[in-house]
C-alpha cells in the first residue's frame, strides 16, 4: 500500500520537474517568456495531481507533505517515504533532463541561434542552466521572504481547496502554482518546492547549489505555517470524497 504511494509520488514529482525545467533548458535557444515557463510546471502539476491524486494525495513537494502531516493528513511514517520518493523523482527529472542537452544542441533551433557555432553540454549548462532556481548576490533576506510567503500561500490554497468537494483542485492548484511563479521568477525563480530546487542545483553547482538552502528551509517553513492557518480554515470541514 505504502509503497503504491511513494512510486505515485517518484512518478509525480518527475513530470513535474522534467516538465517544468525542461521548458526552460530547450527553449533556452529561443528566449521563452515567463507565461509559458509558469504554464510549464502550472499544466504539468494539474495533469500529475489528476493521475496520481487519488493514490498518494498529489503532493510532489516536500513542503506540501510535512504541511499535511502537520495537519494530521498523513502520517509521520509515510511522511518519510513521501520526501524520499519527492527527492529522487526531482533528481531523475534534473538527470533526464541533462541528458537530453546533447540531442537538444543538435537541433535546427540551436544551430541558428548559434550560426553553426559548437556549443558542448558543459558549456551550454555553464551558459543556460537546468532550470535552477536562484537569486541575487546579497539578496538571501529578500529571497528567503518571496519563497516563504508564496510558499504559504501555495500550500494553504492546496490544504483547503483538496478539503472541498466538487472543486477541480488539480486545475485550481496547478493555476495558482503557475500565477505564483510569474510574480516570483524574476526575484526567486519560484520553487515553492525544495525538491524542485535542489535536483538542479546538484547538477549545476556553483551559486545555485550554494543558494539551495535558502529555498529548502523558506518552503518548508512555508509549510508548516500553512499548515496551522489551513488548520484554523478547516476546522470542522470534513475530507473531500
Amino acid at each position: 500500500m505504502f509503497m503504491r504511494k511513494y512510486i505515485a509520488e517518484f512518478l509525480g514529482t518527475f513530470i513535474l520537474v522534467f516538465v517544468g525545467t525542461g521548458s526552460v533548458v530547450y527553449s533556452a535557444a529561443t528566449t521563452p517568456s515567463p507565461l509559458t515557463i509558469a504554464l510549464s510546471f502550472g499544466l504539468a502539476l494539474a495533469v500529475a495531481i489528476a493521475a496520481f491524486g487519488h493514490i498518494s494525495g498529489g503532493h510532489f513537494n516536500p513542503a506540501v507533505s510535512l504541511s499535511m502531516a502537520i495537519q494530521k493528513r498523513l502520517s509521520w511514517t509515510e511522511f518519510g517515504g513521501y520526501v524520499i520518493a519527492q527527492l529522487l523523482g526531482a533528481i531523475v527529472a534534473s538527470a533526464a533532463v541533462f541528458g537530453g542537452v546533447a540531442t537538444y544542441l543538435k537541433s535546427p533551433t540551436v544551430s541558428q541561434a548559434l550560426s553553426g557555432q559548437k556549443m558542448t553540454v558543459s558549456q551550454f549548462v555553464n551558459l543556460a542552466g537546468l532550470g535552477q532556481t536562484n537569486f541575487a548576490d546579497g539578496e538571501a533576506l529578500s529571497a528567503f521572504l518571496f519563497e516563504f510567503v508564496l510558499t504559504f500561500l501555495f500550500i494553504l490554497v492546496i490544504s483547503i481547496v483538496t478539503k472541498l468537494a466538487n472543486v477541480p483542485a488539480p486545475i485550481i492548484i496547478g493555476l495558482w502554482l503557475a500565477v505564483l511563479i510569474i510574480v516570483a521568477l524574476p526575484i526567486t525563480g519560484g520553487a515553492f518546492n525544495p525538491a524542485r530546487a535542489l535536483s538542479p542545483a546538484i547538477f549545476v553547482q556553483g551559486k545555485a547549489l550554494g543558494h539551495v538552502w535558502v529555498y529548502i528551509v523558506a518552503d518548508l517553513l512555508g509549510g508548516v505555517l500553512a499548515a496551522f492557518v489551513a488548520n484554523f480554515f478547516n476546522k470542522d470541514v470534513p475530507e473531500a470524497a
